[in-house]
């Protein structure tokens, strides 16, 4: 589940008969029966009144604005409500009154200065216009806290992912992410802050890992790291970050001899590998839209059939169905590198995804797939199979790199949406 998203809702015009009333109600209803917190304003009949509200009232600032056009005669009063939002808005007038073509105008003129804004028509209470609210609701949500979401990047990038460089500020002005650089100091640090293992009641972290079989061969890896997980989410809680890109295959093993991956037991943060920022803020994305970490994997196999196999260290312990489910164990990989490390190995259940890949050099495209997951390995890595919904040979002409998402379910309409609003174009094979 995502948590929950702040709706502050608009009526503009009157409330001057019971059938406006009733209809703006439904929409109302609606709104709360998606888990949304919808915090209702004073109805504003002009272009004054709508500045005020823009200027005065969104402190803080909502996931979503929803303006319900109460009837005609009321684009300029739209416009001037939602021009200055920093949410994405949703415009949701009543049938009749031509309160549509108003919205349609304001709809317009709010997309030509390249403003986030949905246009929405239909009875409250049919399906398919509870199924677009709630998808722009998700969307917004993600829209909103990615513009606010902050990365720790820790080293540099792995120079074999060529096609995964990136410049910070570009990065920001696309997508509304931070970054802030961390140093191996600082997380050596932190570690020989950490409470001195397992075995220590103060040691909350060892809590996590309770439900885990772990050999006692892996203890003393198991230590190392859950020493570094503590001083990661400490930092998170610390400069309130949202995820970490680090540089795991070089600098953390040279630094302080070993890698990240146990921190994939809890969800205290999102975890990108290999120095790749541009995935992480992809992680991100698919986090706010759904509440899910996803799995990274790397390309590693394609058959003619069409049955791609993707492959990495581990991935996050809340994918799989129970802690039963999950593998903690020694990477073989980082032992042929030269360091012992423990990686967190879930049982991925079966079902469709969605494969999801950000890319381009101002981060302007994105490369989706469907497909079923119909096979998962935990030893010696982390390998899933995922049965590619369309042709295999479209999928590879959209490769432009080695990481791809794996989240559970369809999560194309969220996606579309929200790529949409960041300017990003989809390629789906």
């Amino acid at each position: 589940m995502t948590s929950q998203i702040n709706v502050r809702v608009l009526p503009v015009g009157e409330f001057d008969t019971p059938e406006v009333r009733a209809e703006f109600d439904a929409i109302l209803g609606v709104i709360k029966n998606l888990g949304c917190e919808a915090l209702v304003s004073e109805a504003v009949s002009d272009e004054p009144g709508a500045q005020r509200f823009a200027q005065n009232t969104l402190d803080p600032p909502p996931d979503l604005l929803i303006i319900v056009a109460l009837r005609g005669l009321s684009a300029q009063i739209i416009e001037a409500a939602a021009r200055n939002c920093p949410a994405p808005c949703l415009l949701w007038p009543v049938q009749g009154r031509f309160a549509l073509p108003s919205s349609a105008l304001a709809a317009g003129a709010l997309r030509d200065a390249h403003l986030p804004v949905e246009l929405l028509f239909g009875p409250p209470d049919h399906p398919r216009a509870t199924e677009r609210a709630g998808c722009v609701a998700r969307a917004a949500a993600a829209y909103s806290r990615l513009r606010h979401s902050r990365i720790g990047v820790v080293g540099g990038l792995f120079p074999n992912l060529v096609a995964c460089r990136y410049d910070a500020q570009t990065l920001q002005s696309r997508l509304g992410v931070t970054l802030v650089p961390i140093a191996y100091e600082d997380l050596r640090a932190g570690m020989q802050r950490a409470p001195s293992g397992p075995d220590d009641p103060k040691f909350a972290p060892a809590a996590i890992t309770s439900n885990y079989a772990v050999t006692p061969a892996d203890v003393p890896a198991l230590a190392a790291g859950l020493k570094l997980h503590w001083a990661l989410k400490q930092t998170a809680e610390a400069l309130q970050l949202d995820a970490f890109a680090t540089e795991c295959w070089t600098g953390l093993p040279r630094e302080l001899g070993l890698n990240p991956c146990l921190g994939f037991v809890e969800d205290a943060y999102t975890l990108a590998c290999e120095g790749d920022v541009v995935l992480c803020a992809a992680l991100l994305m698919v986090r706010y839209l759904t509440g899910v970490r996803a799995y990274v994997g790397d390309l590693y196999d394609l058959d003619l059939d069409g049955r791609l196999t993707l492959v990495h260290c581990g991935g996050p312990a809340s994918l799989a169905v129970s802690p039963q489910a999950v593998v903690l164990g020694t990477s073989r990989l980082a032992h042929q590198r030269g360091f012992e490390t423990l990686t967190c190995r879930p049982n991925l259940p079966a079902g469709p995804v969605t494969l999801m890949r950000l890319y381009g050099q101002v981060y302007d495209q994105m490369h989706l797939a469907m497909g079923e997951l119909t096979d998962c390995e935990q030893a010696p890595n982390l390998s899933v199979d995922v049965k590619l919904a369309r042709d295999r040979w479209n999928f590879l002409s959209q490769c432009f790199g080695n990481h791809y998402i794996v989240a559970p379910g369809d999560i194309r309409p969220e996606l579309n949406l929200l790529a949409h609003w960041l300017g990003i174009g989809i390629v789906e094979t």
